[in-house]
């Protein structure tokens, strides 16, 4: 259409009736049709208070058309409060005056029976877990049941909110379907609908709510407990239509931290496995996932786990490298996670995927880190070798030691090798393991081990410089599992090449020290334990020899232990001074032992 013909419309728009003119020809159209017309406006109460206002003075200026009814759907609160903003300047009740000018027949829809909104709900529920693919077993629906009646029933006001709370699991299911306990998410997401601020709490304050309380002699937990009661009671309080009690054993329920809050059972920390196997949202490892609807950075999902047992079932001999299932899971990032995941489930691997497994961790032992850290057991390279003791003991008692074997031969290093010997689960009358290594079991896998050892120094290689943290553990195994001389002839030789391997032998037996407010790791000293644990396995006139043969500045030593707290001193020195101090105190220990044995004789 060109400017003239636009120009023509305007025109002729202008030129037409005026409103009243126009209202008299729709009625005579209406009346000559002979037909009535219902307009149905639904939802009003969901509008904006602008769009309220709105809307009514437009049904007001048209709504005595002949032949025409209005029907109007709304919260009659709602709507009256939006116009009494609008009419503030009027009388006090001047919304809901407003509404009598306009509405002639007020109909009011009857209040829907507890049990019928229920049974709406449940339908929405079903069909959630249906489309989710989830199955809960009968004692589930019974405790969700349960749950959902004691709290949510009195907050079931409407058919909407029932409808509303359906179509939130209808998103959240399907999503967290296999990684959460799925009566847990169905509660947490009622509260989410029905008390938006208990929810709130519950999000920002995963400290409060997981795990258990652990009390000890010297102090008590009620400034928590009074801190828990305060946040629940304030955000129960902002909530409509809450039945506080029934909100309150449905947390008890969901969060067993809390029937300490609210009574006197306790849990202890036994029970932490408990909730981690069942994925409940008390545990600290699984509460995450509830309120972000994914699995959190540097967490392993649990169908992934799932997926690598079924996997490593199909893995067997000959366990090639190339195949192994850890390759595409296990690196730096993931080894902690996946780790401590596949710990809490050891117990419920079958056979196969254990001797599997077992193996798969040894192979990748070289992408686990291994970072000092005060508990050294507590790093994912002591707890993976942990792990492969734990899977070990799920294939059949005629194969362990086979399997043990095999696992210490193909681990990628010697750090691995050593730290499975050491965690394999021995008998013993004071430990609970059924079925652990008897004495010449442990004798077997630690010859196998001894010999790994000396094949790798026969080959040359300098064992100070190839595996520095773990010489002690080297020579305990050489002298025990290969020849009770062994590290004597070994280090001599050594030291004879290269002098500085004896100050490398004495760094490796020093432990590391934390500072208390720095929290930095240094070395501490070589101290009377160290020196016990050395000459245990090496004889302390080689040390001698050659500290008098190669530092020989190291022999003059004080009356006075020698420490020196300047981190950046040369710490080797000072350990060979430690040493020379050390072995004269022990001397004159044993020459006083001698005379008084002598004086008592």
């Amino acid at each position: 259409m060109g400017a003239k013909g636009a120009g023509e419309v305007l025109g002729s728009f202008i030129s037409g009736p005026d409103i009243n003119e126009l209202k008299k020809r729709i009625e005579c159209e209406l009346e000559s049709a002979k037909r009535r017309v219902l307009i149905l406006i639904d939802d009003v109460d969901r509008l904006e208070k602008a769009e309220i206002q709105a809307l009514f003075r437009l049904v007001k200026l048209t709504a005595d058309f002949k032949y025409t009814s209005y029907i109007l759907a709304f919260d009659k609160d709602v709507v009256a409060a939006s116009l009494q903003d609008r009419y503030s300047s009027a009388a006090e009740n001047s919304g809901e005056a407003f509404l009598e000018k306009i509405i002639q027949v007020p109909l009011h829809l009857p209040a829907v029976e507890k049990q019928v909104l229920r049974e709406f709900c449940f339908q929405g529920v079903d069909e959630a877990i249906n489309i989710a693919g989830i199955s809960l077993s009968e004692q589930q629906v019974q405790e969700f049941v349960r749950d959902f009646s004691a709290a949510f029933d009195d907050c079931l006001t409407t058919p909407r909110k029932a409808k509303l709370y359906g179509n939130i699991l209808m998103f959240s299911l399907p999503i967290l379907q296999g990684e959460v306990n799925p009566v847990d998410l169905m509660l947490l997401e009622g509260i989410r609908t029905f008390c938006p601020s208990l929810y709130e709490v519950l999000r920002i304050n995963k400290g409060l709510f997981t795990g258990s309380f652990r009390d000890s002699y010297y102090s008590n937990n009620d400034d928590e407990k009074e801190q828990i009661r305060n946040l629940l009671d304030d955000a129960l309080s902002r909530g409509k239509n809450i039945n506080k009690a029934g909100f309150i054993d449905l947390l008890k329920n969901m969060f067993p931290k809390l029937q300490s809050v609210y009574g006197n059972m306790s849990y202890g920390s036994d029970w932490y496995e408990k909730w981690n196997n069942g994925q409940r949202i008390c545990s600290e490892n699984y509460f995450s996932r509830y309120f972000t609807y994914a699995i959190p950075k540097g967490d392993i999902s649990d169908k992934v786990i799932q997926e690598l047992f079924n996997e490593s079932e199909k893995w067997s001999e000959p366990f090639g490298f190339e195949s192994n299932p850890l390759n595409e899971i296990l690196n730096d990032s993931s080894a902690e996670a996946l780790i401590k995941k596949m710990r809490h489930q050891a117990g419920k691997i079958n056979a196969d995927a254990s001797l599997a497994l077992a193996v798969a961790i040894a192979q990748k032992s070289d992408d686990i880190p291994n970072p000092e850290v005060f508990y050294s057991w507590m790093t994912p390279f002591s707890q993976a070798s942990m792990l492969v003791s734990d899977l070990i003991q799920n294939v059949q008692k005629p194969d362990r030691v086979a399997l043990a074997k095999k696992c210490i031969e193909l681990s990628a290093s010697l750090e691995f090798k050593l730290e499975i010997f050491r965690w394999l689960k021995r008998e013993d009358e004071n430990k609970p393991e059924k079925d652990a290594f008897s004495e010449a079991c442990i004798d077997e896998i630690g010859k196998h081990l001894g010999k790994i050892i000396n094949d790798k120094i026969e080959g040359r290689g300098d064992l100070t410089k190839l595996v520095p943290k773990s010489i002690p553990t080297i020579f305990y195994t050489l002298n025990k599992y290969v020849r009770n001389e062994y590290v004597n002839d070994y280090v001599a030789g050594l030291i004879s090449n290269d002098s500085e391997a004896l100050v490398r032998i004495l760094d490796s037996y020093v432990p590391i020290a934390w500072g208390m407010e720095s929290c930095i790791s240094h070395k501490s000293d070589f101290e009377r334990e160290q020196y016990n644990s050395l000459t245990g396995q090496l004889d302390a006139s080689i040390v001698l020899n050659a500290i008098q043969d190669h530092f020989h500045q190291a022999m003059d030593v004080s009356d006075d232990f020698p420490r020196v707290y300047d981190d950046d001193v040369e710490k080797g020195v000072l350990f060979l001074e430690q040493f020379v101090w050390l072995h004269q105190y022990v001397l004159r220990e044993w020459e006083s032992e001698e005379e008084s044995h002598d004086s008592e004789e």
